[in-house]
């Protein structure tokens, strides 16, 4: 029973999109990784298997772009200071890696060949590298602002104390869960944001990582990614 619930959870997953996505990427780096440890001949056909999974990404993140300058749009009205700033720089450069990404497509289907696809997609990664600049450095913020939430002792007579202690105490631990959980949450995205950096970091020359560290810190961002689309289904 618990194996046909895990299996139909799978098919549920995969059949999500995000899922899919998810699915796609760590096939993806796990070929990348196989074929960094293998000899060229060996590597070649796991290297043809990562540039399809890779297509296969991108077809479901096509136009995907209008999303990211729509939430770009809405910073200054969901939230101010800092936050909006940061938020808006974020969905903007997103917005602009995925608008830049789109326009290479044809190449990369092997469809239509242009001098200008290679060079727009480094471009491209380049604008993926300050979102998840920004994203950090929002999340960071969220971070300094949960860790400056300490615990508020109510004050009163012994015996307001007496009579409301319990369920004060009882408050006081959910809050202290919830923070925790929050805290948690926020450690993650950088996490993930730091893994995936490797990627347009490698690609514009920014940052020395090799192809086979690339691929490992994929699968790291990917799994924790994926456990929250796979908790939720």
């Amino acid at each position: 029973m618990l194996a046909s619930n895990t299996l139909i959870k799978v098919s549920r997953f995969v059949g999500n999109a995000a899922g899919l996505e998810k699915t796609l990427r760590l096939l993806q780096s796990c070929s990348q990784v196989v074929a960094a440890h293998s000899l060229p001949v060996a590597a070649a056909p796991w290297l043809q298997a990562r540039s399809q999974l890779a297509l296969g990404r991108r077809y479901l993140r096509f136009l995907k772009f209008i999303d990211a300058f729509a939430l770009a749009f809405e910073a200054f009205s969901k939230h101010s200071g800092i936050v909006a700033v940061l938020e808006f720089g974020k969905w903007s450069c997103m917005g602009m890696f995925l608008f830049l990404e789109s326009c290479t497509i044809l190449d990369a289907m092997d469809i239509y060949h242009s001098n200008w696809a290679a060079g727009l997609f480094v471009e491209a990664m380049k604008f993926w590298f300050y979102s998840l600049t920004l994203g950090m450095f929002l999340a960071l913020h969220e971070l300094w602002g949960l860790s400056g939430q300490g615990s508020v002792m109510r004050k009163g007579n012994k015996g307001e104390d007496e009579k409301f202690g319990k369920k004060a105490e009882q408050d006081q631990e959910s809050r202290a869960r919830q923070r925790s959980l929050k805290r948690w949450n926020v450690v993650k995205k950088i996490v993930i944001d730091g893994c995936d950096l490797s990627i347009p970091g490698s690609i514009t020359g920014w940052l020395r990582v090799s192809s086979s560290n690339v691929g490992m810190l994929c699968i790291v961002s990917t799994v924790l990614a994926g456990y929250d689309i796979w908790d939720k289904i």
